[in-house]
């Protein structure tokens, strides 16, 4: 389960704490585990105090912040990034594609024949949405535009766990496949255009870089894309988070037919534990990313907007990527900002640009493995990075994982970025980014981190988890704002 639903970042580098010796071990204690919760929280009408204490859900990693990342970083140190083969490909690469697919269904393979333009001209929009359609038809034998559904869920096993199955059941995706290619053909542009950042720090010019025409407008960097696009276009941007599971989803068919989808969750040690009864506080482990929705005559032009969200995968890019989800209301996004401003929202889409830039030259010069996934930080840092600077050093995020070790090398790259960019011929056109990396270096230097509470940062801790748990979809994370409100209402009392 740790590899197929967390991947081998966090599977391969949490599989040693499980402390068993075998598969068939680790089976039989989970097994035994999860039947004492059964026995001393469902089962008993009775549960005196002791027993209490020592019944827990096994679904719950009893692990802090502090500890994953650490064994997160201790993965990176003992293993061979799998860039030795002629045909690796690193993060910048990626990013000059403008998504990291490989093969047929690819947009942009960066070969010399390649038959994605260097001029994107927006007219042709429609006519690369079914080129890409007609090549997955080709593929897969069958492709319906309108199509919403997930794949069927599969049984686990019917004759232990009669009727439970791996899948999302009877829920849809929030837009339709079609929709689905146009979120990623406008993430391939915007991605391609961010990259531009980079070829002009290397001494470039602006006639070799890729160019999209919108709306009689030439657009060299994604902010100038969307300043077009706004000319017809609605479009918000806006940080968000969202609870995960990591692709671990479960269902019940019942006897009609039917499916009923199971909530799930992995929860987490926040590093927290109130003191009089050492009770510590959990965490559901999100997904958060800065939100870019268009909706117009051209993208997002269906029931909903295109949703777009900026974050670094872990997939091992840090980039624009399509955003649409499974329909649930129990599993909808938590704003944690207002909607930002036409202004803000151009100034957030460049900054997203120079951190997609910064992220992927790291883990490319570095060598990381999975482009930096878990070690320059997790999804939420990267979008929190931008919102921190936007907001003028205010963020409703939580949790933050950087680590320091790799905060002080993003800061130094966002400095190397600029010296590059105010020596660069296109200086007079780069002034606003360079302003904008000003505003990224001062807001890094000082991001908090939920890696190492102290009495006194968990009263901001304590507020942010609050914006960002807002809806308290497990138990867990209202009994978790309960103890962090009493430990910082604790600590503010003495310290404020």
């Amino acid at each position: 389960m740790l590899l197929q639903s967390l991947g081998k970042t966090y599977g391969a580098a949490l599989l040693p704490i499980l402390g068993v010796g075998s598969v068939t071990g680790s089976i039989a204690g989970v097994s035994n585990k999860i039947s004492n919760f059964i026995a001393k929280s469902i089962m008993s009408d009775d549960i005196d105090e002791g027993t209490k204490a020592t019944a827990f859900d096994p679904l719950s990693l009893d692990l802090s912040l502090m500890e994953i990342v650490s064994f997160v970083n201790l993965y990176q140190k003992t293993i061979t990034p799998e860039n030795s083969s002629p045909s690796h490909v690193t993060p910048l690469e990626y990013l000059s594609r403008g998504e990291n697919a490989a093969g047929d269904l690819a947009y942009d393979l960066g070969k010399e024949d390649s038959d994605f333009p260097t001029i994107f001209d927006m007219k042709e929009f429609e006519l690369y949405v079914k080129k890409m359609e007609d090549r997955i038809l080709e593929k897969d034998g069958k492709y319906d535009p309108e199509d919403r559904s997930f794949p069927p869920p599969t049984p686990i096993n019917e004759r232990l766990l009669p009727g439970l199955h791996l899948g999302k059941g009877d829920l849809k995706y929030t837009h339709t496949k079609r929709e689905g290619i146009e979120h990623r053909l406008i993430c391939v542009l915007l991605n391609k255009l961010c990259h531009n950042y980079y070829k002009l720090a290397k001494g470039g010019k602006l006639e070799d870089c890729f160019k999209v025409v919108c709306n009689d407008e030439e657009c060299f960097f994604p902010e100038e894309l969307i300043q077009a696009l706004m000319m017809d276009h609605k479009v918000e941007v806006c940080p968000r988070v969202i609870m995960t599971n990591f692709g671990m989803q479960i269902c019940v068919k019942e006897d009609d037919g039917s499916f009923t989808y199971i909530p799930t969750t992995l929860m987490l040690r926040t590093g927290i534990e109130r003191t009089k009864d050492g009770q510590a506080a959990y965490f559901s482990a999100p997904h958060g990313g800065m939100d870019l929705n268009i909706s117009g005559p051209l993208i997002g032009k269906g029931s909903r907007p295109a949703w777009l969200q900026f974050y670094v995968s872990i997939g091992g890019l840090c980039s624009f990527h399509p955003d649409e989800d499974q329909f649930a209301p129990w599993a909808a996004k938590t704003s944690l900002a207002e909607i930002y401003s036409p202004e803000m929202a151009l100034k957030a889409i460049r900054m997203c640009a120079v951190v997609a830039v910064t992220f992927n030259r790291i883990a490319t010069e570095f060598n990381l493995p999975f482009g930096g996934y878990g070690i320059l930080g997790m999804c939420n840092d990267s979008a929190t990075i931008v919102d921190f600077a936007i907001r003028n050093k205010h963020t409703n995020a939580y949790p933050l994982l950087s680590t320091g070790r790799y905060l002080n090398h993003i800061v130094n790259y966002f400095i190397k970025l600029k010296e590059e960019l105010t020596k660069s011929c296109e200086r007079s056109k780069l002034q606003p980014v360079i302003e904008d990396i000003l505003c990224l270096i001062k807001s890094t230097s000082c991001l908090p981190s939920d890696l190492h509470i102290s009495p006194e940062s968990e009263i901001d801790m304590s507020r942010r988890y609050g914006v960002s748990y807002g809806l308290s979809v497990f138990q867990s994370t209202a009994d978790a704002k309960k103890i962090l409100n009493e430990m910082a209402a604790s600590a503010r009392e003495y310290l404020e």
